[in-house]
């Protein structure tokens, strides 16, 4: 009896239910009438993205999983499974330690396809400088990465915009995503950001509804903008994008609940991530007198007043049938307010509430993070979500991996359900390359060990443990800003060291480095 099951060609059963998976199965080993019999199945009681791989010694292969994504994490790994001997025979299931793990991003910052022109790297409210077709071209790698490294999610803010495309473009873009196993979450502003659909001269564009009806327009503080410790005071500068609804008033509500049957209704996504807006609350009479003095940046009776009604509408089912994925933004640095929570406690209890955290704010309290903080939060499924590794966090393109393993592995320690973190940069960049990594293993699999993560997916990627630490250092000098010149030139040289010694995409890892160093090295000269 073998412990591998030799094939030579493939007949694929189910194919109906997935058929991304049988088309990654039948282009690896070829669909042949005599093939062995690989058999796809679902079973709705799996989570999603969970699966079963059986490979007995005889007879058909057996791929059971979600009904939105596990077939494709199961036909994945079983092309990974594969060796020179065969299949190894057994059984091997798969499921995701922090099931809700989503990428968040901008539109307009959203790099990965780098040949585009009109990129930008930071803002939130910005106009979209690319071609109409760079935004699917973008979008595509990410979700072909996503897909490949088993994340379930991406949130897109300015996901409807007539500048790369309105209705088309992000329906093309649900339908490629979804095809793989990727949630695309619209990002939508409520009473802020823009509204439902994001830019355009379209009826659920919030400034086109506030252009017709001023009356129901907030009343922002002078400075429009926030403060982040470590980002610094933020401006945003006024433009129709500023623009912001009172949630005091009924109409602007009815207008918000109908533009969300509309989305709904039009377009395949995946979910919804809701932010009430964090740039200035409404300062009209009605709505101080609700608030009490809360703090300007966002305010909690605002969402009290308007979800119960928008998560009620939006409350359905999604892509291959499975319940649509709705994300609460409760903001950044107060999941340990508890009082300052109390507004939300009667919120509904279905959807995930986001907590952001920056990266000074986490270093400070993450020992604070226990599963007895967890369950006294107002709700069961709540998500970690943090601006570290972003430029929020003047750490776009910065070595982040140990901080991502860290909250994964402290988030699903402490009973949390995500977590959520930037990718606006493209896998091309090495420092993101790594980060993302480790959030796709450490989220998957919290308990993994770091040592570990450093043997099979790091040090391979630089030619080794010793070099892998080298880069790991030499990107630590790039993130220093007071470096100098001298100390920059040393990290390039060893870097064109490293590039004159290895090959291929580990070559091209040292060449970013070194690019990246003598670009530094110019700037500090």
């Amino acid at each position: 009896m073998s412990p591998y099951r030799q094939l030579t060609g493939i007949r694929v059963r189910g194919a109906a239910s997935a058929p991304y998976a049988a088309q990654l199965l039948g282009g690896a080993w070829g669909e042949t009438p005599d093939g062995v019999p690989v058999g796809l199945d679902v079973d709705p009681a799996l989570p999603e993205g969970g699966y079963r791989i059986e490979i007995p010694e005889q007879g058909e292969i057996r791929l059971t999983g979600d009904p939105f994504a596990g077939l494709i994490h199961a036909a994945r790994e079983l092309l990974a499974l594969a060796t020179p001997a065969g299949l190894p025979v057994g059984v091997r299931t798969g499921s995701p330690g922090l099931p809700l793990r989503t990428l968040w991003t901008w539109d307009h910052s959203t790099n990965w396809d780098l040949r585009q022109l009109g990129q930008q790297e930071i803002g939130a409210l910005n106009p979209y400088a690319k071609s109409a077709e760079a935004f699917g071209a973008d979008y595509r790698r990410l979700v072909d990465f996503c897909s490949r490294e088993r994340i379930g999610g991406i949130v897109v803010y300015g996901l409807l915009r007539d500048a790369h495309g309105g209705v088309a473009a992000a329906r093309e873009l649900c339908e490629y995503a979804n095809a793989r196993g990727v949630r695309i979450i619209a990002g939508i502003g409520v009473n802020a950001y823009g509204g439902i659909y994001f830019d355009g001269r379209h009826r659920y564009n919030l400034a086109t509804w506030l252009r017709s009806r001023p009356d129901l327009a907030a009343e922002l503080p002078q400075k429009v903008g926030f403060d982040i410790d470590e980002f610094g005071d933020l401006h945003f500068p006024a433009s129709e994008y500023m623009m912001a609804a009172c949630p005091s008033q009924p109409d602007n509500l009815a207008w918000h609940r109908d533009a969300i049957d509309w989305l709904l209704d039009t377009l395949p996504v995946g979910g919804i991530n809701f932010e009430t807006g964090d740039y200035g609350s409404c300062a009209c009479a009605r709505c101080t007198s609700r608030t009490g003095g809360e703090r300007t940046s966002w305010s909690y009776e605002a969402m009290r007043s308007v979800y119960p009604t928008l998560l009620e509408t939006a409350r359905r089912n999604g892509p291959a049938g499975v319940p649509l994925r709705h994300l609460v933004e409760v903001y950044w640095d107060n999941i340990f307010d508890l009082d300052a929570q109390k507004p939300l406690a009667d919120l509904p209890d279905d959807v995930a509430y986001q907590y952001c955290v920056n990266r000074g704010f986490w270093s400070d309290n993450r020992d604070r993070l226990t599963a007895g903080h967890v369950e006294a939060l107002p709700h069961s499924t709540n998500v970690l979500r943090t601006h570290a590794g972003s430029q929020w966090n003047r750490q776009r393109h910065s070595w982040v991996p140990e901080l991502y393993a860290d909250m994964a592995t402290r988030a699903g320690g402490a009973g949390m359900r995500g977590l959520t973190i930037f990718a606006e940069a493209s896998a091309y960049h090495p420092t993101n390359e790594i980060s993302y990594l480790a959030y796709a293993r450490f989220t998957w699999n919290p308990e993994l060990a770091w040592a570990d993560f450093w043997r099979d997916e790091v040090a391979p990627r630089f030619g080794g443990a010793a070099e892998a630490e080298a880069f790991r250092d030499g990107a630590a000098v790039l993130d220093d800003p007071s470096a100098e010149a001298a100390a920059l030139a040393a990290v390039r040289s060893d870097a064109l060291a490293m590039v004159a010694a290895t090959s291929g995409e580990v070559q091209r890892r040292w060449l970013w480095l070194a690019e990246r160093a003598a670009r530094h090295a110019h700037s500090a000269a």
